[in-house]
């Protein structure tokens, strides 16, 4: 009997209670909903997921390996990417994380841009939208380059529309210039009124909207080149956009957040702390020794197995440098063993890439410099100024790991006969040099672009790009899994993912 008269006291309880008090109760105090916070507290989220999971991370280890210009070894997915296992090359797993992490990123984004609307929180914060945007358009950049055709137009919309369509690339780029047109536009206005809604929660500029100015006309300028394929303009309006970001004062669209934790290690110093996956490549060391180039040593990784440590003796360390496609010394663990004590201290004078205090860069100083060298030598104008300008950009951020004597005055007076010889392909090897530390995604672009126009300037070696009469050599990368298996769209788009190896994307001369 006492059974039957709890029943009833338990029903009476929970009638008691209003559905207010109910939502009371089942609100997550410690995650608040999106729709209450402030915009301009989620950009910081928005700039560190930029330049984390999508300008660096995944995009950029992977393609480092396409690029020749790391080398992967170990008993692990680098060495399965740098021996061209299908697997890892076309499969849908090996970039599910950063396509994930990228449409979180542009979710957040999205909501930042609809909050400084009409009615939202930050309505009229012109600083904070045109800082959205550009975001954006970076973002959007990158996953459209990196994979082509993707959900654009309809994606972002939660529930209410689960499996949306894929865009056209070229529609996507003209999204992505006028998400660039309209944050110069409201960049300009809130520097003319001097906003400052954001304030240090901007990470990036701390809210300076004329450095964030300068970078719009950067990322344009990039975008516009990679549209040399499709449009005759477009290396001119390149030029022109690098040439207003260096006006407005661009000094590179860098995080430099590192406060002597792990936690906030680059994302290259954590992969290569945790993993030990790489090692440098004999395609860059030639190209660096045939130059002489001074960044050779900050470059090329030492071991020694003696006893003491003495970086002074050039002999007493030997490099170690993996030529692209060799099997045995990919698979090989021992022969790399980056957890060495010595391998460790040598690296806290600051030997590429493990030292924890670097920069990633979205968008470097180097590369702006380097879009107007390649404009001015493709039209046989001087670029020797616009080369040194880069090459400067380039040493300066390598001597944060390492001693460079040489000037870059200097350094391009040496070249002068490579330069007279081939100019374009001088200035498209010392960008590719240039970006060898956390730029590669782009240096990617870079191959592929040149490709698309009939050109090969720094020629890839690794034997495994061919198999049979098939290319293993990808020409995009294979969309994320939880696209594939949950969007029809994005899963016809894939097939098999052996499109990945004949299929380019619609900027470099494919038709998706």
């Amino acid at each position: 009997m006492k059974l039957y008269k709890l029943i009833p006291a338990v029903a009476l309880l929970f009638a008691a209670c209003s559905e207010d008090e109910m939502d009371r109760i089942n609100t997550d105090n410690g995650n608040p909903p999106i729709g209450v916070i402030n915009g301009r507290l989620m950009i910081t989220d928005a700039i560190t997921s930029t330049g984390f999971s999508t300008a660096s991370g995944d995009y950029a280890f992977y393609t480092s390996i396409y690029n020749e210009q790391i080398f992967g070894t170990g008993n692990n997915q680098f060495k399965n990417a740098e021996l061209r296992q299908l697997s890892e090359v076309a499969g849908s797993s090996t970039f599910n994380n950063v396509w994930n992490s990228t449409y979180a990123n542009l979710l957040n984004i999205k909501t930042i841009m609809e909050k400084c609307g009409e009615g939202g929180t930050n309505a009229g914060q012109k600083d904070l939208l045109g800082m959205a945007q550009v975001l954006a358009a970076v973002n959007w950049g990158i996953l459209t380059d990196m994979h082509g055709d993707i959900p654009c137009s309809e994606a972002l919309q939660g529930g209410s529309l689960k499996q949306p369509k894929l865009d056209k690339q070229e529609d996507i780029y003209k999204y992505i210039f006028s998400l660039l047109d309209d944050a110069i536009a409201n960049l300009t206005e809130a520097e003319a009124e001097g906003m400052n809604y954001v304030g240090d929660q901007d990470i990036l500029y701390g809210n300076d909207n004329a450095a964030w100015l300068a970078a719009a006309h950067a990322v344009k300028a990039r975008y516009k080149l990679h549209m040399m394929k499709r449009d005759a303009n477009a290396a001119a309006e390149a030029m022109n956009e690098a040439k207003a970001a260096l006006a407005g004062g661009f000094d590179g669209m860098t995080l430099d957040i590192y406060d002597g934790t792990e936690s906030l290690m680059t994302p290259w110093a954590a992969f290569q702390y945790s993993r030990d996956y790489c090692a440098c490549t004999t395609t860059v060391q030639s190209l660096l020794q045939e130059r002489q180039d001074p960044r050779e040593n900050i470059y090329i990784y030492y071991y020694s197995a003696g006893d003491a440590l003495d970086p002074s003796d050039p002999d007493y360390f030997a490099p170690i440098c993996g030529t692209p496609g060799d099997e045995a010394q990919a698979t090989a663990s021992g022969a790399w063993d980056l957890s060495s004590p010595k391998w460790i201290a040598y690296n806290a004078a600051g030997n590429y890439p493990l030292y924890p205090a670097a920069t990633t860069h979205i968008v470097s100083l180097a590369e702006v410099n380097f879009i107007i060298a390649e404009v001015q030598a493709r039209s046989n104008a001087d670029c020797t100024d616009a080369l040194t300008d880069a090459i400067e950009a380039g040493f300066a951020d390598s001597r944060a790991f390492g001693s460079i004597t040489t000037s870059a005055a200097d350094y391009v007076a040496s070249l002068s006969s490579r330069l007279s010889a081939d100019p374009v392909k001088e200035v498209m090897v010392q960008k590719y040099l240039s970006q060898c530390r956390d730029e590669q995604a782009e240096t990617y672009n870079d191959l592929r672009r040149c490709k698309a126009l009939g050109e090969e300037f720094v020629a890839m070696t690794n034997p495994k790009n061919v198999n049979g009469a098939s290319s293993r050599w990808p020409l995009r990368l294979p969309y994320g899994n939880s696209g594939v298996s949950s969007n029809p769209n994005v899963r016809a788009a894939y097939g098999d993912g052996l499109y990945v190896f004949t299929e380019p994307v619609w900027i470099f001369g494919g038709t998706r």
